[in-house]
């Protein structure tokens, strides 16, 4: 077979569904499971091949659904770039320590409190292990009527999803039976964006498909497989989940040694006190029919078998058994198993942790982009001015024999004015002003200064002193991306007219309560 790698990098939160949790929530799955990236290159297939029916489709049918392609478990890469796998069940360390790791399906430690590994994935080179787990954020959403947009006393709950937080970074692999299919499997990869998991409309499920490559060799870990004699021991250990049924043709959550050795053409016998297993349970959604697809009892990933050999296994056997996989839905990733994978030693240790994944630098943005980036940091300034222009006005205050008819009046003026985006019709107002209001527009004070010298003041004042007079700075400029908001002379005339406009309000209503 063929094996094409590749890398994804979330440009996005991912939501990857898993059954845990609470029902009005999400938590999603540590990894991305083979048949979310298998549904994925469905819908680039039938976008790019109409056909009435695509599962009567032959090249469909032998891309996606007959076996002869297998869309594997993409897993955390470690520091190197290296897919992790699974950490096996049966490493133990003692409590309140981090190494030595015992591995107990080689020998029983004498442990006085033994506990398992806290991280889920893991890359063994020699005796050493470095264990990885992908960084995870929880965001809060609250539900939307379809119709009226936005939340309802009948359709307002509040849940949240635990999601894998963007700029993780997973490994990939999609095994082909040959070139051909290898070929039309890689041009599927083309463009490097893809869209996968839940809520792909509320900013999750973007992904980055990088370094794609082809290989020959299949195989998920490096091990060397020899012909194993009656005595010796065979140690399994599952790389993903396995669906396994029974001969009566029932789901068993665990691998029986009858069923491997029907694989084998072997007897085996179970060695109970090297074996390490856990079992779960996985579901799934068909977006076809609308349902959820009927829960199953599996193994799972990280179980360890030991088995005693009764009989000779050759190596081709057990080489067929790495390559294949047990159990159903294999095509989707389930099944994997690894052969003396960890076998050879006794005591392993912890090689230095993965460095931190650096948040996702984002490069240059279209020109699209950027008068979007401009819009959301106007806004921001926008809303950062309203709240210094409240607080300005609330510190001044009118005083003097003045009318609200006057005040109003002029208001009237000023709103017009705000509408046209200039002071000029302000300024001549106040210069054509009757004696009698111009007797009380200069009374009027604020603070100190006549109510008509602090209006001409601010009419011809500069745009820096409109500016510091909110009391901003230019670390109060919001930026978005590398877009920074920008005060303008424009900025600064509509601002001064609303200045205007809230003194006299402020001062019309202390009068009409007076």
């Amino acid at each position: 077979m063929i094996a094409l790698t590749f890398k994804f990098h979330l440009k996005e939160p991912l939501l990857a569904t898993a059954l845990a949790g609470d029902p009005n929530s999400s938590v999603s799955l540590p990894f991305i499971p083979g048949s979310m990236l298998r549904g994925a290159l469905i819908a680039r297939y039938c976008a790019t091949h109409p056909v009435p029916n695509a599962a009567d489709d032959p090249t469909c049918r032998r891309l996606f659904f007959d076996g002869q392609v297998r869309y594997l478990h993409a897993y955390p890469v470690d520091r190197v770039g290296q897919r992790t796998l699974p950490v096996p069940f049966s490493w133990r360390v003692e409590k309140g320590t981090e190494t030595p790791v015992y591995d107990t399906s080689v020998e029983l430690a004498d442990l006085e409190q033994p506990k398992p590994l806290g991280k889920p994935f893991c890359w063994l080179e020699d005796n050493e292990i470095e264990l990885y787990e992908p960084a995870k954020q929880i965001n809060v959403h609250t539900q939307r009527d379809r119709k009226m947009g936005r939340a309802t006393d009948k359709a307002g709950a509040v849940f949240q999803y635990e999601a894998i937080a963007a700029g993780e970074t997973f490994g990939g692999v999609i095994l082909c039976i040959d070139e051909a299919a290898a070929d039309e499997i890689e041009a599927l990869l083309a463009p490097d964006l893809l869209s996968m998991g839940g809520s792909r409309g509320a900013g999750y499920g973007l992904v980055e498909i990088q370094k794609v490559q082809r290989s020959t060799d299949c195989d998920e870990v490096p091990v060397t497989l020899d012909d194993l004699s009656p005595g010796d021991q065979l140690a399994i250990t599952l790389l993903s989940d396995a669906l396994i049924r029974d001969g009566n043709g029932q789901y068993m959550a665990y691998l029986s040694p009858e069923y491997l050795g029907s694989r084998l053409n072997a007897h085996l016998e179970l060695v109970p006190e090297h074996t390490h297993v856990q079992s779960a349970i996985v579901g799934g959604f068909n977006r076809k029919w609308g349902l959820p697809l009927p829960q199953t009892p599996v193994a799972r990933a990280g179980s360890v078998y030991v088995f005693r050999v009764q009989e000779t296994v050759s190596v081709n056997s057990l080489d067929q058994l790495m390559k294949e996989g047990i159990g159903e839905r294999r095509v989707e990733g389930f099944g994997r198993v690894a052969v003396n994978w960890h076998s050879d030693y006794e005591l392993l240790r912890l090689r230095e942790a993965k460095e931190p994944v650096p948040a996702f630098a984002p490069g240059p943005l279209s020109d699209t982009s950027t008068a979007l980036a401009r819009t959301m940091a106007e806004r921001m300034m926008r809303r950062t001015l309203g709240h210094r222009l409240v607080e300005h006005v609330n510190r001044l205050q009118i005083t003097g024999p003045i009318t609200n008819s006057q005040l109003s009046r002029l208001r009237v003026i000023a709103r017009s004015a705000l509408a046209e985006q200039g002071v000029e019709r302000i300024g001549s107002y106040l210069d054509t002003l009757q004696e009698t209001a111009q007797k009380q527009f200069a009374g009027a004070r604020i603070g100190k200064q006549p109510l008509l010298e602090w209006l001409k003041d601010h009419l011809s004042a500069s745009p820096d002193q409109v500016w510091h007079g909110l009391g901003m700075a230019q670390s109060d400029l919001p930026s978005v991306g590398n877009v920074q908001a920008a005060w303008t002379a424009a900025l600064a005339r509509e601002y001064t007219i609303r200045l205007i406009d809230g003194v006299l309000v402020k001062a019309t209503r202390e009068r009409r309560e007076q």
